[in-house]
């Protein structure tokens, strides 16, 4: 299909492969007992594929069988006939990438899967789907490796887990790969190798970690970060681990990137799930039932690993002082304040919620606008006094308004330096007070436009050529009507009210309208003016520049130039107008 020429795959016509006796060519036939188990074969097909599924049964024809007459022999023998015909019209410029078979590890056919995958590799090198398939071959490798070391019921020394540490390292420069060439794909976006090396690295962590020069000392977990975040290596490792020790180093920095950029990727295109469905991105190996969740826990996962003070604490109980700024930062991702997505997943899972995010920030400096804080760092801290505001508005704890706008000036000036996630904060912050004068209003609305500017660029260079359709823009929060960080509405607040639709339901009550009628709702939020202008939705306000607005549901905006009101939501791509209703 990939080479767009027809073809016959015959079974029952062998090869003169191994010196078995036969010439190559020679027909033999195979015993077939139900035909049916062959036809069926098709479903099993369609499953390799990693996507248009459909195309398979519209290219590979119904199996047919031509009875071989062998004298010499009373059982039937067939040669079954599958012709595969790639129209032109159906395959067009599509490159097919097919998953290799689930191998048990009993069945010792990983060499085999190992073999087939880097020949597949060679011969599309920069199809990520099949690099990522090559990066489950060592994965699933690694696993079996793993479980014969916990099944062997010896202590685990850096001589016996030199192989398995090993083809870890293999699956995650796989992934790696797999990673680059998804980002150079133009049509289509694969996010798997980030998901896969995350649990790779998360495993190989657990491995080392269980080692006995690590696990039995009572400064064990102290040597184990030491050894993975420094230069020093212990004797104990030092030879067996060798052609290692480069990599394990760097596993921190490369899970935490692969996190990041999960993360990133949410806060563009998040999409809701419902108790019966699943949510994309999924490896082709393994389906992740709920990304968000996943982040949420693999992130704390990966704190865990590099803070030795978490294995004891529970939320409420004060963090040791004497900690440093590596190991502070590791005890926030242990907590869920890592990236911005794990952060503001604790408006959706609100177990414990408010004590960690009273811990996060008790480990941030007292005065952070005199800290010198990271551009992550800041981003973080501002989206954690968010989300616990929207938790708990009353707490003392959470840094009013015009300290976080005065952190955000601690971003770099120049906006194609700041990362998605920080414009994004800019044009939430800055947003105008209804207090504010026309002058505060318009410098305002000049922080929020530039910001704007710049995360339509990194917008676009998100989607490359993918169809919109595929990659919804999420809306996080919509303005309300109260004051400071009391005015953001996430939109889990909706949830309660909008959870007995389906997935499908809810999304057309949102787009249509109707959703936004309900009292639950409109009483939450506040209604802001504006004017379409040839199809094109301007907001009222900013005197110096005229401020378009995206309209979220494009059939809403009228044909004709109107005064309008509308929602106003806050996405990645900037602000969005929802319901929009011309004003009488």
């Amino acid at each position: 299909m990939n080479i767009r020429s027809n073809g016959t795959i015959h079974f029952g016509v062998i090869d003169s492969k191994e010196d078995a006796g036969y010439v190559h060519g020679e027909i033999i036939g195979i015993p077939v007992k139900e035909k049916d188990i062959y036809v069926d074969a098709l479903d099993y097909i369609e499953r390799s594929f990693s996507s248009d599924k459909e195309h398979v049964r519209q290219c590979v024809r119904p199996p047919r069988f031509i009875e071989v007459m062998d004298r010499e022999s009373t059982e039937k023998r067939y040669v079954v006939e599958v012709d595969v015909v790639p129209s032109i019209r159906i395959v067009k410029s599509k490159v097919y990438a097919v998953r290799l078979p689930n191998f048990k590890e009993s069945s010792n056919k990983f060499e085999e899967a190992k073999h087939w995958a880097e020949t597949a590799a060679k011969r599309l090198p920069n199809n990520s789907y099949i690099l990522d398939t090559k990066g489950q071959v060592y994965r699933k490798w690694f696993q079996a490796k793993y479980k014969a070391l916990d099944n062997g019921n010896v202590p685990k020394t850096a001589q016996n887990t030199a192989d398995a540490v090993e083809t870890a390292l293999k699956a995650l420069e796989c992934f790696q790969e797999c990673q680059r060439a998804a980002e150079a794909e133009i049509e289509d976006f694969n996010s798997s190798g980030f998901f896969s090396e995350v649990e790779v690295g998360c495993s190989l962590l657990k491995l080392i970690s269980s080692l006995e020069v690590f696990a039995n000392k009572a400064n064990g977990h102290s040597e184990c970060m030491k050894y993975l975040v420094t230069d020093y290596i212990p004797e104990e490792v030092e030879d067996a681990w060798e052609p290692f020790h480069g990599r394990l180093k760097k596993l921190h920095i490369t899970i935490q990137d692969a996190l990041e950029w999960i993360s990133e990727d949410h806060s563009y295109f998040q999409t809701d799930i419902g108790e019966d469905e699943e949510e994309t991105p999924e490896s082709p190996e393994e389906k992740i039932r709920n990304t968000l969740t996943w982040l949420a826990k693999k992130t704390s996962e990966y704190g865990k690993y590099f803070s030795e003070v978490t294995a004891c604490l529970k939320p409420g109980q004060t963090v040791p002082a004497k900690l440093t700024p590596f190991q502070k930062r590791m005890v926030i991702y242990h907590f869920g304040g890592g990236n911005m997505t794990s952060l503001l997943s604790k408006l959706t899972d609100q177990r414990d919620a408010v004590h960690l995010l009273e811990g996060i920030l008790s480990l941030y400096p007292s005065n952070p606008v005199k800290a010198k804080f990271g551009q992550r760092d800041i981003i973080n801290y501002i989206v954690a006094h968010i989300t616990l505001n929207c938790l708990s508005p009353q707490t003392q704890k959470v840094a009013p308004l015009k300290e976080l706008q005065d952190l955000c000036r601690q971003f770099p000036t120049d906006k194609r330096k700041c990362l998605p996630s920080a414009l994004f904060l800019l044009t939430l912050l800055f947003w105008p007070e209804d207090h504010d004068t026309d002058a505060e209003k318009e410098t305002k609305y000049e922080n929020v436009q530039s910001a704007v500017e710049h995360l339509e660029k990194s917008y676009w260079t998100k989607m490359k050529d993918i169809p919109q359709r595929k990659r919804r823009i999420y809306t996080h929060f919509f303005l309300g009507k109260g004051q400071g960080l009391d005015k953001f509405v996430h939109k889990s607040k909706f949830e309660r009210v909008t959870k007995v639709f389906s997935i499908s339901e809810k999304r057309m009550k949102w787009f249509k309208g109707e959703a936004w009628k309900m009292p639950e709702i409109a009483t939450m939020l506040k209604r802001v003016s504006g004017w379409t202008e040839d199809g094109v939705v301007y907001l009222e306000g900013p005197r110096k520049k005229k401020f378009s607005i995206l309209p979220l549901y494009v059939p809403s905006v009228p044909h004709s130039n109107e005064n309008i009101t509308f929602y106003l939501g806050f996405t990645f791509r900037g602000p969005v107008a929802c319901n929009i209703i011309v004003k009488k």
